[in-house]
């Protein structure tokens, strides 16, 4: 075995020597013609291929890099343009042209850093790059750059990197901000943000470009890097946040960003489409206004900030907890089985857009785990929950039944995994997310925050169908909503809590002749309870726990109030002298 290892290392070593002895390293510049050696990239495993020499590409640096291109701004383009801020923020309505005000900007900005004469040790000359919420809307933007930026400066292009590189060493990439540990790199001169408001974790993100932008050298006169943000808002996220910085009358202002809101309307040639009249006699914009509930038509056509729109769960605030806040000891706590409670998973098997999702909560509501099961295959996710259902107490887990229905029930049955399938057709995915919705509004549950659970709770909407049936999903084209799913899934066995209106008196001086009370003159409250045989489920879960013993005449509301305060239920009861748990607990 040692041998096979000294053998491999040899062959690493040998393939390395190989790989750096290429012609691809050394080449000869066409302008001066003296040999010189091209940069190697870690990152993407090969060598650049410049056509000048360093010395040549510095010279022609100097002389400046002189190109035109196609573009005419309308008003508010060129109002955004002619900003001197360093970060500037839009706000726009959809087709407003935002990104092409975006990369033009961009263009403008690198071609002026690839014309500095800057010191060698700045590698690469210059870096621009252009981050979007998702690989679709990354591979949209790379299209815009390769119709937009000057051929005459480029120099090489990469599709499967979504790289182009250009005259005086300049790189322009374009990324994907799903995981932001990845947004690390040398300095960056220019940064491109669009779709803000859609980034699940845009906090992280901007923290990470923001310290590339202060990388020194970077920036025009080495004074930092610039960025432009853009988005059409999704209520008031952290991007609503980076726009009031460049607000004057904002308290949160910041004189090096400048923002600005934007209508769909501002875009003259949006103006002139809203305005043709359509056969019913109306403009374009009135039907449109007519057609979609009046808070997303101010959200995606008026470019505002609005805290909700046809939002389904709107008190999600109140239920998140921010775990990273608590000690480290209750974060242990939080996740941790507790043996004598009952645990039920929710799980979302995903799909084309969406992620494999588990959620796990206890019999009170609290939601012990959320599990992203991104890039995981069939088998890997069964093994998973199969681990989870066994560390949670065997808990059941609850899925849809649609599609994959049949074979995830048999896969879980093979795997011992108790199970239950829920249908999502017809109006059954309606109960499910109402339901959903009364747990969140009576806070009958604690969810731990991120912001990406955070964006799908207020991302999901509902929509009025025609039919007169409602429909529920995310808001964005290009949103999640498989947590939203699997936590419906995981409380649709909820035993939701009858709220009984308990009689409150006092209750001393009682004849001992009664046999309701005892003579002992404490105050004792008691509920009036119902002479039908009403099912308090509250009191039901107390008895499962061990507060009090099974026959108990207290209200499950009073048991539970007084263990929360840490009281002993049986301490001052009237019917604890013939209660057996009372006497134990007690005696």
């Amino acid at each position: 075995m040692p041998e096979y290892k000294q053998v491999s290392r040899i062959r690493q070593k040998n393939n390395k020597l190989i790989r750096h002895s290429t012609s691809d390293r050394v080449s000869i510049c066409e302008y001066c013609g003296k040999p010189f050696t091209q940069t190697w990239s870690e990152k993407y495993q090969a060598y650049s291929n410049f056509k000048l020499c360093h010395s040549c590409r510095k010279t022609h640096s100097r002389n400046g890099i002189n190109v035109s291109v196609e573009y005419e701004p309308h008003w508010g383009q060129r109002l955004v343009h002619e900003s001197k801020a360093r970060f500037k923020c839009l706000s726009c309505g959809v087709r407003w042209g935002k990104d092409r005000c975006s990369i033009m900007e961009g263009i403008e900005y690198f071609i002026k850093c690839l014309n500095e004469d800057r010191d060698s040790s700045v590698i690469p000359h210059a870096l621009m790059w252009i981050v979007a919420p998702t690989d679709k809307i990354a591979r949209q933007n790379w299209r815009e750059l390769l119709h937009n930026i000057p051929k005459e400066i480029v120099t090489d292009v990469s599709k499967a990197t979504q790289t182009i590189e250009t005259i005086n060493g300049g790189i322009i990439e374009v990324h994907s901000a799903y995981d932001p540990e990845s947004l690390v790199a040398v300095g960056l001169d220019f940064v491109i943000i669009t779709e803000a408001a859609r980034i699940p974790d845009l906090e992280s993100v901007w923290s990470n470009i923001e310290g590339r932008l202060n990388s020194p050298g970077r920036g025009l006169k080495g004074k930092g890097g610039h960025a432009i943000i853009n988005s059409s808002p999704l209520g008031k996220n952290f991007f609503y946040k980076m726009w009031a910085w460049g607000q004057e009358d904002t308290s949160q202002y910041d004189p090096s960003w400048e923002s600005w809101q934007f209508r769909t309307w501002d875009n003259p040639y949006m103006a002139k489409r809203g305005n043709e009249i359509q056969k019913n006699g109306h403009t374009y914009e009135e039907n449109l206004r007519h057609r979609m509930p009046d808070k997303r038509y101010q959200q995606d056509y008026l470019g505002e900030f609005i805290s909700d729109i046809n939002a389904v769960y709107t008190d999600i605030d109140k239920c998140f907890v921010k775990l990273h806040e608590l000690p480290d000891e209750e974060q242990k706590n939080w996740i941790t089985p507790d043996p004598l409670m009952t645990y039920t998973i929710g799980y979302d098997p995903g799909g084309a857009v969406d992620d494999p999702v588990v959620l796990i909560r206890d019999e009170t509501g609290k939601v012990a785990k959320i599990d992203m099961m991104k890039g995981l295959g069939w088998e890997a996710q069964w093994d998973r929950i199969e681990f989870y259902s066994r560390y949670y107490n065997d808990a059941i887990v609850n899925f849809g039944k649609t599609g994959l229905g049949e074979t995830i029930q048999s896969q879980f049955e093979k795997r011992g995994i108790p199970c239950n399938p829920y249908n999502e057709q017809g109006r059954n995915k309606e109960k499910l997310v109402e339901k959903s919705a009364i747990i969140v509004e009576q806070e009958w549950c604690k969810i731990p925050w991120s912001q990406e659970t955070e964006n799908q709770f207020k991302d999901y909407i509902s929509i009025m169908r025609k039919s007169g049936s409602t429909e529920y999903r995310n808001g964005s084209n290009d949103g999640h909503d498989d947590i939203v799913s699997a936590f419906y899934f995981a409380f649709a066995d909820f035993d939701m809590i009858e709220e009984e209106m308990p009689f409150v008196g006092l209750m001393g001086g009682v004849s001992s002749k009664s046999n309701q009370y005892d003579s002992d003159p404490k105050v004792v409250l008691l509920e009036k309870r119902d002479k039908k045989d009403s099912k308090d489920l509250l009191l039901e879960m107390c008895i499962k726990q061990g507060y009090v013993s099974k026959g108990c005449r207290l209200s499950g509301q009073m048991v539970f109030m007084l263990v929360n305060t840490g009281k002993n239920p049986c301490d001052g009861c009237a019917f604890a002298p013939n209660c057996k748990k009372a006497i134990i607990k007690t005696g």
